[in-house]
């Protein structure tokens, strides 16, 4: 079987001088009592990016040296010199509501040190320091701003990065739809998306949403009734009105403390992240997830390492596709309003047809040459279950493996597809009319 050769080239913001050559598997919150050992288990799980949330001097400092040292690229951050996170003011000192009482509880645990910094114009001599660095690959400018005198600060912080080092990435993140200040209502949170993706102009879009645990969600009624699917569609919509690669952080941890929490949940935010298109996923957080504050394993260490391994064989084919679509069945936020502006009909999709099976949602994709991919996603995160997809004609099948990126044809002639999957998994498919002749694509980057 013929197999062909394609080129795939960096990606970036067209506005912007920072580009992406490869599918980036990075965490959040890279810090502990025991930093070396938190660093290598980073590196040892299949991370490529780590970054700097919300730590210390010290263990900023630290990691710099460590990154080198086990290869892994760093987003630096360092609160107490430059950016900020939440509703902080770095200006007057002031901060609001939001940021007070999150930085005071972190205060009280021991999570934070009291920060000095007062103004922000002290990233260029960062640059300056870290440049020599290789690990340094990045800045993190500011954790989700909520305002637009931040996002003001954030574009000056971004330009500044920019002309100091071109090479390097300033890095913002959104907020999702259940922040403090702007929900669903009125459509308030696609417009703050807008809005910061406007005035910062920043090279990824990036956002972020943990749903278990959330209100809506319960083990009978899992993800169908969150909100995470109308976020995700409208911030990828965003992105790709401006040309943006879209980033999207993972629950990774029990972050509200939930009595059931699998590593199939993981699964789920990792692909549902995927599905749309997103060209980096980011886990929060590696602390109390994969390792303790002691830089030991704990449980999720080796499906996170599996899954991670899946992903890099995936991400040159990833690299390469654009999301054209993304299609629920009818138990995805069925009385969400906002969702009738999102949600895509079935009718659109270039291969299916009849209507999806409960608790799968599909992904379509195409390269710059005329392939066709689509992902399929079971939602269930409890239960695994075989898929059956009604196409609109017949169509030769490749499964894009997961141990090592190449395509293996599944189905030689056929218009129904059965799928079996786990909890919370997907598959990768490239789909070709069955009359043409086969052969497997495999994508190269070209700089």
């Amino acid at each position: 079987m013929k197999q062909i050769i394609l080129n795939r080239y960096p990606i970036g913001n067209p506005r912007r001088k920072w580009t992406q050559d490869h599918f980036i598997l990075s965490q959040f919150k890279a810090h502990g009592n025991n930093m070396r050992k938190h660093i290598k288990a980073c590196a040892d799980v299949g991370f490529d990016t780590v970054e700097l949330g919300w730590a210390s001097d010290e263990q900023a400092d630290a990691a710099v040296q460590l990154c080198e040292q086990f290869g892994l690229s760093l987003i630096y951050q360092n609160m107490s010199r430059f950016g900020g996170a939440w509703d902080r003011d770095p200006i007057g000192g002031n901060h609001g509501p939001y940021y007070s009482n999150m930085y005071q509880s972190m205060v009280g645990r021991g999570s934070w040190k009291e920060s000095s910094f007062k103004g922000e114009t002290d990233i260029r001599k960062v640059i300056a320091e870290k440049r020599k660095w290789n690990s340094v690959v990045g800045y993190y400018v500011w954790d989700e701003p909520f305002f637009e005198e931040q996002f003001k600060i954030c574009r000056k912080l971004t330009d500044d990065c920019e002309n100091e080092d071109a090479s390097a990435l300033p890095f913002t993140v959104a907020n999702p739809s259940y922040n403090p200040y702007f929900h669903w209502d009125d459509n308030a949170f696609p417009a703050y998306v807008e809005r910061f993706a406007d005035i910062i102009d920043p090279p990824v879009l990036s956002f972020d949403y943990y749903p278990i645990g959330t209100p809506e969600q319960n083990e009978e009624a899992q993800l169908d009734n969150s909100p995470m699917w109308c976020d995700l569609a409208a911030v990828k919509r965003i992105a790709d009105s401006r040309k943006m690669p879209f980033w999207y952080y993972y629950q990774g941890v029990n972050l509200h403390k939930v009595p059931l929490f699998t590593f199939p949940m993981i699964r789920l935010s990792m692909y549902a992240g995927a599905m749309h298109g997103a060209k980096a996923l980011q886990h929060y957080c590696a602390t109390d997830a994969i390792v303790d504050d002691d830089g030991n394993r704990l449980p999720f260490f080796e499906p996170q390492k599996q899954i991670n391994a899946e992903f890099k064989a995936l991400g040159d084919t990833l690299m390469a596709l654009e999301c054209k679509h993304v299609f629920h069945d009818d138990a995805c936020l069925p009385d969400f309003e906002p969702m009738k502006q999102y949600a895509e009909p079935l009718s659109d999709s270039t291969f299916l047809q009849g209507k999806l099976p409960y608790r799968t949602s599909v992904g379509e994709f195409g390269d710059s040459y005329g392939n066709r991919y689509m992902m399929v996603l079971n939602r269930d995160y409890l239960s695994d279950k075989t898929v059956t997809l009604k196409l609109n004609k017949c169509y030769r099948i490749y499964e894009v493996c997961r141990n090592d990126g190449l395509q293996y044809i599944k189905n030689d002639c056929t218009n129904m597809l059965s799928l079996h999957l786990e909890a919370g998994d997907a598959t990768l498919l490239r789909l070709q009319p069955a009359e043409e002749e086969a052969f497997t694509v495999e994508y190269r980057l070209v700089k």
